[in-house]
């Protein structure tokens, strides 16, 4: 899921009791729920296809499970102890309790993946002993319902002072950023969510909704999850031949959902609407990646390994030149883009 989505989780947990355990017990909570994505920093390497590599690997995996709760807990108290080193005084300094904030990170830093798991990018959660993939395939990775519940259960019980309006504005704005090049027609639906998000941050509740939320959210991956499994079904009575299939969220509509089949040596793209209960395929379809020299030597290239140890449902094409051989790479659960393009050295004739 987007970090949003993770903030998010995670403030909702700290504006329940479990915030109030110990001192910081809420930044165990909000900082926990986001501490696995700490492998992202590798993409400031400006080596993206390395960083891809690690992506939900080694920090999100069961050995992270274990380590990272200790680690946050020990960062914390640290703080703890310097800033009371700091102290005036007659001033009283934070007396968390490690057992408690132990607890709480664990619970924080294992949302994380879960709530990673749950889409079409997946999870490797044995690693680094094993990097099987493992998908959820039921909630977009930027799901604005998400948004909505969560943020309405953190906001609606906050004082919406100025530098808080500040933070919401700067917020909605970088999310306008980030999908107006990407999904353009979705610029309406993240305007709409930080509308009503606003609305419950000027009611002034006079109680914590977070708790509701997070109930309300957990219904919702339920849910998701339900219609997925159903889907999932009723795309193998319709293709009985495929010996694979993905059902992929819409960001928007639980009804549709975005297919693909592998039906003998092909990759099938479509659309299954629950309106109606039928299943459109496109047109296209995308060859299995299968041996031969161009993939044997494309799936050796250093410069891709990241890319290969990501991809899902793997296809190339090969063009042939006089003076190289061209290596399209692709993965068929993409839509568009993340085609890799390698130039190798011309095939021998055959």
């Amino acid at each position: 899921m987007d970090p949003l989505t993770h903030t998010l989780a995670g403030a909702n947990l700290a504006s329940t009791r479990l915030g109030r355990k110990t001192p910081l017990a809420a930044a165990a909570l909000v900082i926990g729920a986001n501490l696995p994505d700490v492998d992202a920093i590798l993409y400031f390497t400006g080596h993206r296809d390395f960083a891809l590599e690690f992506r939900r690997g080694w920090t999100h995996g069961v050995l992270a499970l274990v380590v990272l709760p200790f680690v946050l807990t020990g960062l914390l108290m640290l703080y703890a102890r310097i800033r009371s080193a700091r102290l005036q005084p007659g001033e009283v300094g934070l007396k968390p309790d490690p057992t408690q904030l132990l607890l709480l990170s664990s619970l924080a830093i294992l949302t994380h993946p879960a709530l990673d798991w749950l889409n079409t990018y997946g999870m490797r959660w044995l690693m680094p002993f094993r990097g099987t993939w493992s998908y959820g395939d039921s909630v977009y990775i930027m799901d604005p319902w998400l948004w909505l519940i969560f943020g309405a259960g953190v906001l609606a019980s906050k004082r919406a002072s100025a530098p808080v309006l500040v933070v919401f504005g700067v917020i909605a704005a970088l999310l306008m950023w980030f999908v107006a090049p990407r999904r353009p027609e979705y610029i309406p639906v993240v305007a709409f969510v930080a509308l009503v998000l606003l609305v419950a941050l000027l009611w002034r509740a006079k109680r914590s909704w977070a708790p509701v939320a997070l109930l309300v959210a957990s219904c919702y991956i339920g849910a998701r999850l339900l219609i997925h499994h159903a889907t999932v079904r009723d795309v193998r009575r319709e293709l009985p031949d495929a010996t694979r299939v993905m059902t992929g969220p819409h960001p928007l509509d639980p009804t549709r959902w975005d297919i693909v089949a592998q039906t003998g040596d092909v990759y099938y793209q479509g659309r299954y609407s629950w309106r109606d209960r039928t299943l459109t395929l496109e047109p296209r379809a995308f060859p299995v990646a299968k041996e031969s020299p161009e993939w044997s030597a494309a799936r050796r290239e250093p410069s891709i390994r990241g890319f290969m140890t990501w991809v899902r449902f793997p296809w190339y094409e090969v063009e042939r030149r006089p003076d190289a051989t061209i290596v399209r790479i692709g993965d068929a659960r993409r839509r568009s883009g993340n085609v890799i393009q390698l130039t190798l050295p011309p095939s021998p004739r055959r």
